[in-house]
């Protein structure tokens, strides 16, 4: 899952007024989109009333409406003023923190309407209320969507930015902005930082924005961090709008809560560790039992269907790999069986045949063409049914629903110093590795990945990779 892994300061005066007659084609409109976003919001109210009280609930709601309650149009009124404050119509985030945003929302405004209706012993009344702040997000978020397509359709949403550095922190802050495409940011120039003050006006980046016909300003220079304080200073003396992308190698993605003091320019970024907080870990234990029991109940024929199948050659039906687990402590993880009885041995024979895939294997520990995969075996590897016993894995606590993909005792030299991240969470059936390419992805991506993962840690990321799992399976992307 490609995630934007740099922080980006925004500066939230008001912008330097650009002429932007220079551009070719399209104009960006902040007003036109953030009246564009807000309408789709307002039109998300009909069409989630019309989904609760036709076609999701039907008869199960006939005479009552979900917005009849009279605190209901308030709450609604509430959260879409929660939505403005937090920048919701005028800034641009990732189609995941803005989905947070609006879910965390619904979320919050169910609870105070379930409190209400306890209180006032109308509960069972209030049930098609509940479904409609449930839904709205949903809904909401779809029709975001389409306008924001919409407005890259009519040029009206791409925002042109000139980035000011030349170096790999200017190529990957381009890269990971470009990662999401409805951001809208259009890269419309590189500039060299001492280019860029080289003139002495006390406009310098006004006019560079002018040139170039941009509405904002990347700063993404590598390791000189007093030519860095210029440019900012800069900035912020002409008042332009500029963002900040810290030298990843220096930085690397954290969450963190910033602290200033008054009148002072030190600024103190607090770790954020919300794995090691014991309520965080009590929902992600609850949420990985409830969850691995309703799967393995849901999916009970297809799991006997697949042990029948894996019998048929007169080997085990499962398969127990012995993996390395939360705190270096091991498990065995369960697997229908994807291989030939006695497949280790077959294996060593063919990587001493074959140098090409010796290397491989040194590489990846994986095999593009496994020659001791069955035939049925690639099936379930494919879609990666094999995995499906890892639920009793989950439910034991031994692996997590989401998480680092467990290892063997030989990957461990592999993960280095980064081990500590890995040892802090338990192993899962998903995780970003999985969602990013799996094995066409190097080892060492994999590692950073883990640690990504496990550094930044929210249950809404774990939400994130289990929806971004379901489109992985079915492409069958990176399985081998």
């Amino acid at each position: 899952m490609e995630l934007l892994t740099s922080y980006r300061f925004i500066n939230r005066l008001p912008a330097t007024r650009v002429d932007l007659s220079v551009m070719d084609g399209t104009r960006c409109r902040p007003g036109v989109c953030s009246i564009v976003l807000f309408i789709a919001d307002c039109l998300a109210v009909p069409a989630t009333y019309w989904c609760i009280r036709f076609a999701v609930f039907g008869p199960l709601v006939t005479g009552r409406r979900p917005l009849a309650s009279p605190d209901a149009p308030v709450l609604l009124a509430a959260m879409v003023l929660y939505l403005i404050l937090q920048g919701r119509y005028t800034e641009r985030t990732t189609f995941w923190n803005e989905s947070r945003l609006v879910v965390g929302a619904g979320l919050c405004t169910v609870g105070i309407e379930v409190a209400y209706s306890l209180i006032a012993g109308n509960f069972i009344t209030r049930i098609p209320t509940f479904a409609f702040f449930l839904v709205f997000p949903a809904v909401a978020t779809g029709l975001n969507r389409l306008s924001k397509h919409f407005l890259n359709q009519i040029g009206a949403w791409a925002l042109p930015i000139v980035v000011i550095g030349d170096g790999p922190s200017a190529a990957r802050a381009e890269a990971a902005l470009a990662s999401d495409p409805l951001l809208g940011y259009r890269f419309v120039g590189r500039v060299d930082p001492d280019d860029a003050l080289s003139d002495g006006s006390p406009s310098r980046l006004a006019s560079l924005l002018n040139r170039h016909g941009a509405h904002r300003l990347l700063v993404a220079i590598d390791d000189d961090g007093a030519l860095q304080r210029k440019v900012i200073e800069c900035a912020l003396r002409e008042r332009v709008a500029f963002s900040l992308v810290p030298h990843p190698n220096a930085l690397p993605a954290f969450p963190f809560v910033a602290t200033s003091c008054f009148g002072q320019d030190p600024v103190m970024l607090s770790y954020r560790d919300s794995l090691s907080q014991p309520f965080s870990r009590m929902i992600k234990v609850a949420i990985d039992v409830i969850a691995a029991a309703l799967l393995l109940l849901l999916s009970s024929p297809l799991f006997v269907v697949l042990a029948v199948i894996s019998r048929l050659d007169g080997g085990p039906m499962m398969f127990a790999h012995r993996r390395v687990g939360a705190g270096g402590r091991h498990f065995n993880c369960l697997k229908f069986r994807t291989m030939v009885v006695d497949g280790d041995h077959l294996l060593n024979e063919t990587l001493a045949k074959n140098p090409a895939l010796a290397a491989e294997w040194a590489t990846s520990r994986k095999l593009t063409n496994d020659p001791r995969v069955t035939r049925i075996g690639r099936f379930m590897r494919k879609t990666s049914l094999d995995e499906l016993p890892q639920l009793i894995n989950v439910l034991r606590l031994e692996m997590s629903l989401v998480g680092p993909r467990p290892i063997v005792d030989s990957e461990i030299p592999l993960y280095g110093e980064a081990i500590a991240q890995y040892y802090a969470t338990r192993p899962g059936l998903t995780g970003l590795w999985q969602v990013s390419g799996r094995s066409n992805t190097s080892y060492a991506r994999r590692v950073q990945l883990d640690v990504w993962y496990v550094n930044n840690w929210t249950i809404w990321n774990d939400i994130a990779v289990l929806m971004k799992t379901i489109p992985a399976v079915i492409r069958g992307q990176g399985a081998h």
